[in-house]
């Protein structure tokens, strides 16, 4: 190392003479005024062209869930079918979302949800998220409102964004459910 910084400044020191800076201030190019004319190029001729960034998301989700949802003490679990709609105005990737779904057992679950991302700029963009909502029975009409017992709390990890993946579990006072889903997102 010390034999090193003498040859480097040796050759700073000897190389320096053949080192100039340009040879006269002025340059050889005339200046030219600009046309007052529109740029073709510009965004100002093509903004009526130009399609609308999208302001919506809806999701259709397919996927497997069990757990138990109603006040029955079974074990209910199959195939769950949903659609999840959230805004993209303030963001470019959805936050806040509504998740709408059917299970096996005609049970309907009524979600609003908040995502967090981990990598915003990831490729896959990973994220956790938690909802909290409600399983609509039909033939409990008004009492699926006042049902405190029903209401629950969900949490879930997911990656993607056109095609994405999620899965989680929830918890309410009559117990716990598992699920896990794939889905699509349609942005308009």
């Amino acid at each position: 190392m010390r034999v090193f910084i003498p040859l480097i400044f040796l050759t700073l020191v000897v190389t320096s003479p053949w080192a100039h800076s340009a040879p006269t201030p002025r340059t050889t190019l005339d200046t030219q005024p600009l046309s007052p004319e529109s740029d073709p190029y510009l965004s100002d001729k093509a903004a009526a062209l130009r399609t609308p960034a999208p302001t919506w998301q809806m999701g259709v989700v397919a996927g497997y869930s069990g757990g138990n949802q109603l006040e029955n003490d079974e074990w209910m679990q199959g195939p769950t079918f949903a659609i999840r709609l959230s805004s993209l105005k303030l963001h470019n990737l959805p936050v806040w979302d509504f998740h709408f779904e059917v299970n096996r057992d005609n049970l309907v679950g009524v979600f609003a949800g908040r995502r967090w991302y981990c990598c915003e700029n990831d490729r896959f963009n990973p994220y956790l998220r938690l909802a909290a909502g409600t399983f609509l029975d039909a033939s409990d009409q008004l009492g699926n409102l006042v049902e405190l017992s029903r209401f629950r709390a969900r949490a879930g990890a997911g990656l993607g964004e056109d095609f994405f993946f999620e899965m989680g579990f929830g918890y309410a006072v009559v117990g716990p459910d598992l699920y896990a889903i794939l889905g699509y997102n349609f942005k308009f």
